[in-house]
């Protein structure tokens, strides 16, 4: 009994991590989850969360209406 918890307590071990590893992956290709990824993210790299959040923040904006007499976008 004694062996079988210490095997299922080392397997736990790689298995957490490959699980983190195939959600990271996952969510950076697919665009989401960044909700669940965000703490990790502000932990390890926080210049790289402030510039996360304010490139979302920008695209969230909606683009302002050109001004009367520009050129029409090509």
């Amino acid at each position: 009994m004694d062996l079988l918890l210490g095997v299922a307590a080392v397997a736990s071990v790689p298995l957490t991590l490959a699980g983190f590893t195939w959600y990271a992956v996952r969510a950076r290709r697919t665009g989401s989850g960044q909700s669940l990824m965000a703490p990790f993210e502000e932990i390890w790299d926080p210049v790289a969360h402030r510039t996360n959040v304010e490139v979302h923040a920008q695209a969230r904006r909606t683009p302002q209406a050109p001004s009367p007499g520009d050129p029409p976008a090509v």
